[in-house]
């Protein structure tokens, strides 16, 4: 029961925005070769919530795909300005 809780995050490894995730009682699809897609850490929804990742939307994705896709993508702007550091 604790597996459907938990899944194995993949980056991209030419985009270090782009992750995958696979719940961990699922079989790791082909495409995550170790090469184009590599292992990041485990997460637990029950307690983790990293920045862009939809447990809701996960689980939808396994039922249909058996791999959820999300971006990290962090947008910092200031109209008319540069953004300075603290």
């Amino acid at each position: 029961m604790c597996a459907r809780k938990t899944f194995y995050i993949f980056a991209k490894s030419s985009d270090a925005q782009q992750f995958c995730a696979v719940r961990q009682d699922q079989p790791i699809p082909r495409m995550i070769d170790g090469v184009q897609w590599r292992y990041v850490n485990c997460i637990d929804t029950a307690r983790d919530k990293p920045y862009g990742f939809d447990a809701d939307d996960a689980h939808k994705a396994m039922r249909h795909r058996g791999v959820y896709f999300y971006r990290r993508e962090f947008i910092f702007s200031q109209p008319g300005g540069l953004l300075q550091a603290a």
